[in-house]
């Protein structure tokens, strides 16, 4: 195909968009919707998971070791520990640091006789997971160590806290599938209706000898015009109505803190602009391909 005839069948493209232009409106706007839900989807799984990770710094096992465990064995309890491929961080708490801690509720003729060996306090490291779903078995391996007495954790944190996690994961992927399916729909209608009303143009194209693809060209150049638009205009505003969540949270809400958009505008850039032009450029081809194919069965 020469550069004469792709600039024929852009301006070709730019023309179908305008001279349908309100069903061109029309599919944008229910583009754009369907695009600031599904990014809002993204947002709504990365904060979730922000809470997530955070929940899991909260949910700690303390790992008590037995009382009369050396200065050395208490260290080689805590290298075992760090070299487990699940845990995330290690943190000793002394016998000594226990006892000060909760010295200000004991008497001080008390806080006297537990002073050197007599002090009853455990040593005890808090570790820290790098993920819940292995909760379990790590538990197990740390209390295989030798040295260690017990090891107190809340499971019921740790199970919930995987299972919101994969609900959310399911819903969000669930939600962005529907409405992917919806746009494409919408699109492919779109299309077809410029299709219908340019029927006896293609009728002639066809009889002088146009292949496929020349016929094919600028509807998928309106597809993908219609994609653009939606996924900028869309980005545009979702940008807009989530800064204004995030500001009115940091104003009104102290006690948690949203993702802020400036980490996720790329991912989100790229999904925008690459779903629409996506959206757009597969509903035309399925429409235009869907009346040739017609065209075809008709005069054989």
């Amino acid at each position: 195909m020469k550069l004469r005839q792709i600039f024929y069948l852009i301006r070709e493209g730019l023309r179908n968009t305008w001279q349908n232009r309100l069903m061109a409106l029309a599919s944008v706007g229910v583009l754009i919707c369907c695009l600031m839900l599904t990014g809002f989807a993204y947002l709504i799984y990365v904060n979730v998971e922000q809470m997530f990770h955070h929940a899991i710094e909260q949910n700690v096992v303390a790992v008590f070791l037995d009382k009369d465990l050396t200065d050395a064995q208490v260290e080689k309890v805590g290298i075992t520990l760090n070299s487990m491929s699940n845990v995330d961080k290690v943190k000793l708490i002394t016998k000594e640091e226990y006892l000060a801690k909760y010295a200000e509720n004991l008497t001080e003729g008390i806080v006297e006789s537990y002073q050197g060996e007599k002090n009853p306090m455990p040593n005890t490291y808090i570790v820290s997971m790098k993920d819940l779903e292995l909760f379990q078995d790590t538990l197990d391996e740390i209390q295989k160590i030798r040295g260690v007495e017990e090891a107190s954790y809340d499971a019921g944190v740790a199970e919930t806290l995987s299972q919101i996690r994969g609900v959310v994961l399911a819903i969000g992927g669930g939600i962005i599938g529907v409405l992917l399916v919806v746009s494409l729909f919408i699109i492919v209608n779109t299309i077809k209706l410029t299709v219908y009303n340019r029927r006896l143009e293609i009728y002639i194209m066809k009889s002088v000898g146009a292949t496929d693809g020349f016929v094919r060209f600028p509807f998928v150049v309106e597809g993908l015009l219609l994609g653009v638009a939606a996924g900028g205009t869309g980005y545009g505003l979702m940008y807009l109505l989530y800064q204004a969540i995030v500001d009115n949270l940091v104003i009104k809400n102290q006690l948690f803190s949203l993702v802020p958009f400036e980490r996720q505008w790329l991912p989100l850039l790229v999904g925008f602009m690459a779903g629409g032009m996506l959206v757009g450029v597969s509903g035309s081809a399925i429409s235009i391909s869907k009346y040739l194919k017609q065209e075809g069965s008709m005069r054989s």
